[in-house]
């Protein structure tokens, strides 16, 4: 009698239609659709525009002038210029480059205020250390005569700061120029003939 083996088991093969892998691929599949979602919403930017260079008061904006720029403003946005280019408008201010454009700064053709920059020299310590071009400052000053420190103008725009070597030595004055009216220049010139002068900063909430 010949010794007859039972025959090996063979091992069925693997099939795509496996529902326990239909449904691994489907989960991953999910996973990264609602990764890339979350992703997606994430990015709270929007595009605004901004200076493609240093920007003068009184430039007509051209093309060249701005470029694209995206931004995280949150409450910010109504602040800065978004949508069409503004080709045309005027400049009511120095803009400097790379600083997204505000709404404030632009005029309509025709419509721009007329405009003047003058230099004030404060002492150090008398301004914040690191005030920079377009915020907005309240001007004080204390007379020499020992009377008792006034405003003098409140919201004027900072049109540029020279930075003069060290800075924040006793007696050192730093020349900042401002953005008036032509009617607070003369206010602006007594103020500096009157006595020393304080720059006070605006914060940025109320500008």
């Amino acid at each position: 009698m010949s010794d007859l083996s039972p025959p090996a088991p063979r091992l069925a093969p693997a099939s795509w239609l496996d529902k326990r892998l239909i449904l691994g691929v489907a989960l991953v599949l999910g996973s990264v659709l609602l990764g890339a979602r979350l992703l997606a919403g994430a990015d709270t930017s929007q595009p605004v525009w901004s200076a493609a260079h240093d920007l003068a008061a009184g430039t007509v904006l051209a093309e060249g002038d701005l470029t694209l720029a995206r931004a995280k403003l949150f409450d910010s946005s109504a602040r800065y210029v978004a949508g069409e280019m503004p080709v045309g408008y005027v400049v009511q201010r120095a803009v400097s480059s790379r600083e997204l454009l505000p709404v404030d700064a632009l005029a309509a053709p025709g419509k721009e205020t007329p405009s003047r920059e003058v230099t004030v020299s404060v002492l150090s310590g008398h301004l914040p250390p690191d005030l920079a071009r377009g915020e907005k400052v309240d001007l004080y000053v204390t007379p020499d005569d020992k009377s008792a420190p006034r405003l003098v103008l409140s919201g004027l725009t900072v049109a540029g700061v020279t930075r003069n070597a060290g800075l924040g030595a006793s007696g050192q004055d730093q020349p900042v120029v401002l953005t008036v009216s032509p009617a607070q220049v003369l206010p602006v010139v007594q103020a500096l003939a009157a006595g020393r002068i304080d720059l006070v900063r605006v914060p940025r909430t109320q500008q």
